[in-house]
C-alpha cells in the first residue's frame, strides 16, 4: 500500500540532494527450501489476504517526515485509487510543496525547484507499476521474474531475500521476515531528472486497518542521508475524485 509513498521520497530525495549513485553489486544465490513465489504469497497472507486485500478501492495515507540530517520536518499525504491512480503530496517546511502523481495515463512530479513537467521513460513506467493499487497482490502481473537469492539479518530478524525484475527499471530487493513474512526491508533503486538514488526502506510497526496489516513506521536510507516517516492515519474506501490526480494546469482538468 505504501510503494507509491517511497517513489515520491526517493525522487524528493533526488531533488534536494542531486546525488547519483550506482546499484549495489549482486550475492550470489543461496540454496533454500522455500521459493520465491511461495515467500510473496506467505506476504500477503500474513498482511491479511487476498480476500482482504480486494475489499479496498482507494486508501489516503497521512503522516510526517523527517530528513534527519538537515533537520527539516514537513507531512506527507498519499492518495491512491484503484486501478491506477496515485498521488504523494509532501510539504517541507521552509522549503515547500513536492508533488508526484499519475492519473491512469500521465505521471507528472512538480515542485519548487524544477516547477512542473511530465515524467517519460523509465521514469514513467516505474511511477506506473508503483500506482498500481494493490499492487502487492499483482506482483505475477508487475514482474517479469521474481527470484529467492538468499538470507540475511535485518537488524535482529532473519529475512527471506527475494528480487523482483521488472522489463523496464532496476531490480528491487525485498527483505521478509522468515516468521512472520512481513516486509522488513525494500531496496529500490530510482531514475530520475538529475539521475539515479539507491536506497534501503526498513518497515516497522505494523498494525491492522480493516483487516490489512500496514506499516506506520519507515525509515530511508539513502545517499542523501536518513529519512524517517511517520504513518498517522490510514483510511480506506474513501471518494476521491479523479481530477485530484490530474497534472496541474492540463487542459480540460
Amino acid at each position: 500500500m505504501l510503494r507509491g509513498l517511497i517513489i515520491g521520497c526517493f525522487c524528493l530525495a533526488l531533488t534536494v540532494s542531486g546525488f547519483a549513485q550506482q546499484a549495489p553489486a549482486e550475492k550470489p544465490p543461496e540454496r533454500l527450501d522455500i521459493t520465491a513465489e511461495q515467500v510473496l504469497e506467505k506476504s500477503i497472507q500474513a498482511t491479511g489476504g487476498r480476500a482482504a486485500g480486494e475489499k479496498l478501492t482507494s486508501t489516503v495515507t497521512k503522516g510526517t517526515v523527517e530528513l534527519v540530517a538537515q533537520g527539516i520536518q514537513g507531512t506527507v499525504e498519499i492518495y491512491a485509487k484503484a486501478p491506477n491512480k496515485l498521488l504523494v503530496v509532501q510539504n517541507l517546511q521552509g522549503i515547500g510543496e513536492f508533488n508526484q502523481g499519475y492519473d491512469g495515463q500521465v505521471g507528472w512530479s512538480q515542485n519548487p525547484f524544477q516547477g512542473t513537467r511530465e515524467l517519460q521513460g523509465v521514469e514513467l513506467a516505474i511511477l506506473k507499476r508503483e500506482a498500481t493499487f494493490n499492487a502487492e497482490l499483482k506482483w505475477r502481473e508487475l514482474y517479469e521474474k521474481v527470484e529467492l537469492v538468499g538470507r540475511e539479518k535485518v537488524g535482529e530478524q532473519e529475512a527471506y531475500v527475494v528480487r523482483l525484475t521488472a522489463s523496464q527499471g532496476k531490480p528491487v530487493t525485498c527483505y521478509y521476515d522468515t516468521q512472520t513474512f512481513l516486509l522488513l526491508r525494500q531496496d529500490e533503486v530510482v531514475e530520475g531528472e538529475m539521475g539515479t538514488i539507491t536506497g534501503e526502506t526498513y518497515y516497522s510497526d505494523y498494525r491492522e486497518v480493516d483487516g490489512v496489516k500496514v506499516p506506520f513506521h519507515l525509515k530511508q536510507k539513502a545517499p542523501f542521508g536518513e529519512e524517517v516517516i511517520t504513518i498517522t492515519e490510514v483510511k480506506n474506501n474513501v471518494e476521491i475524485s479523479d481530477a485530484k490526480f490530474a497534472k496541474p494546469g492540463a487542459s480540460g482538468k
